[in-house]
């Protein structure tokens, strides 16, 4: 298989699993920049053949490949706290596992050897941890996607998260499953936020947050649950962004995770005839990064926090995806 097929199966099952599937103003905010390195975006992109991970000013100038070997592929960058790392999926062992390298690309190196579809991680704000996605194979062949933890070196290792523990529901997952996909750690680490299939049709994400131990898995917000997926968490401002939406169409949504009621704040940011997702705060909260294939390809394009001058990062004719602003 080509990796340009890799690439877009890639992308895709990204879709799947948070929730494809399926104006806030921050003029409050305060600049939030705890590296102090100058800004920069991760992102993947088949544009060299091979997918690779790139970055690049929020001006659009400037971009650099951290990689030159088309004989692996890799994709769903995260930038650690100080902005030196890169934590990353890659295929470069066979198989698609979590490794990290320096913002240059140099220094590779695999934390884990699960050898399963590995993929989306995230760093704790405090750099302690990496949460990141896998597929675990369960009785009768179920295949589910579980979130897991370990250490910045890959020790540690936990799977926080247990689809099958949902005893009697298999019939709502059918042959898919159930999946809890792309954690986002809470502003100050004492919760990851995620989408899970678990509920209801067994195809709807839902959001849901837990310790980072996997204790107290519960809905977000009280009384009521929010549809959605692909969350980020802004340390900047305590908001939320997220993609809510179905099979054909999924758009760009904000809400205030502060409040006990985020539903009630929920504002959508996109409105086009286009798939937008796999949005992430800057670091000050001002602007998202996100996907939007409005070119018939993915590219990165950037918009203010409540929406507007939406402009795109890349135009290229190639699949750039799964933006992270450093911070």
């Amino acid at each position: 298989m080509s990796n340009l097929k890799l690439f877009i199966l890639a992308c895709l099952a990204g879709m799947l699993a948070a929730g494809a599937l399926l104006s806030a103003s921050c003029s409050g905010a305060t600049a939030y920049r705890p590296s102090g390195l100058p800004e920069r975006i991760a992102f993947a992109s088949d544009r060299d053949k091979a997918v690779h991970i790139y970055t690049i000013k929020p001006d659009g100038m400037d971009i650099q490949s951290t990689s030159s070997d088309n004989r692996t592929s890799d994709s769903f960058p995260a930038w650690s706290p100080d902005g030196t790392k890169i934590a990353f999926s890659s295929n470069q062992s066979g198989k698609y596992e979590i490794w990290t390298m320096n913002s240059d690309g140099s220094g590779r190196s695999r934390l884990t050897d699960l050898k399963s579809l590995s993929s989306m991680p995230r760093w704790s704000p405090d750099s302690s941890k990496i949460a990141f996605i896998s597929q675990v194979t369960a009785g009768g062949g179920l295949k589910y996607v579980e979130i897991f933890t370990m250490n910045p070196d890959g020790s540690g290792l936990e799977q926080i998260t247990d689809s099958t523990t949902l005893a009697g529901r298999e019939a709502n997952a059918g042959e898919r499953g159930y999946w809890n996909s792309v954690p986002a750690w809470s502003p100050d680490g004492s919760k990851i936020l995620f989408g899970s299939n678990r509920d209801g049709d067994g195809i709807t994400p839902v959001l849901y947050t837990m310790n980072p131990d996997g204790s107290d898995q519960s809905k977000l917000g009280l009384f009521s649950s929010i549809d959605g997926s692909q969350p980020d968490w802004s340390p900047a401002t305590g908001k939320i962004v997220f993609v809510r939406g179905s099979a054909a169409k999924v758009d760009i949504w904000v809400m205030d995770g502060q409040s006990p009621f985020p539903l009630l704040t929920a504002k959508k940011l996109t409105d086009n005839i286009d798939n937008n997702s796999s949005p992430v705060w800057s670091p000050d909260g001002r602007q998202i990064a996100f996907n939007c294939n409005a070119n018939s390809n993915n590219d990165i394009y950037i918009m203010n926090a409540d929406g507007s001058n939406v402009r795109p990062l890349t135009y290229e004719k190639a699949n750039d995806g799964y933006p992270a602003w450093r911070p």
